[in-house]
């Protein structure tokens, strides 16, 4: 589900204003591999994919199964940097309203599909064991259960 023009430019000049720099789906690998390559932070929201099935894999998540971007991981294989799992989680006690929470980074140990494949099931799990702790934080607006146990 795409959000309207006028939503998504009100939230690039809330992100720019705030530090953040868009890369936009047309030039997104290119300037990835730019902002990396200068050492800086490269933040990619991977947990449900958007638009085009491709460079996917179906993972277990949440007592069900979905389907996320392998691109997280394959960044990793091709740049050796780490990949961080991160979380925004609500402080419990007096101080900032939110916290974030960084997981240790995860390392490709190859280049071969295998791998991409062990690092995307580690992010999916960390990324559901912070879902299944805090479900009220996280909020996906189109359904993208590709199966889900009964309880």
């Amino acid at each position: 589900q795409n959000l309207e023009p006028e939503i998504l430019e009100a939230l690039a000049t809330y992100r720019s204003a705030t530090g953040i720099q868009l890369v936009n789906m047309k030039d997104g690998l290119r300037a990835a591999y730019r902002i990396l390559g200068q050492n800086h932070i490269l933040a990619l929201v991977a947990d449900r994919v958007i638009g085009d099935t491709r460079g996917t894999i179906e993972v277990p998540f949440a007592g069900g199964t979905r389907l996320l971007p392998v691109g997280p991981a394959v960044f990793a294989q091709t740049t050796g940097a780490g990949l961080i799992t991160a979380f925004t989680l609500p402080n419990p006690s007096r101080g900032p309203r939110y916290l974030i929470e960084f997981h240790p980074p995860l390392y490709a140990q190859g280049r071969d599909e295998g791998e991409r494949v062990r690092l995307m099931k580690i992010v999916a799990q960390r990324t559901s064991e912070a879902v299944q702790r805090n479900p009220d934080q996280w909020f996906v607006f189109q359904p993208d259960w590709i199966t889900r146990e009964h309880a």
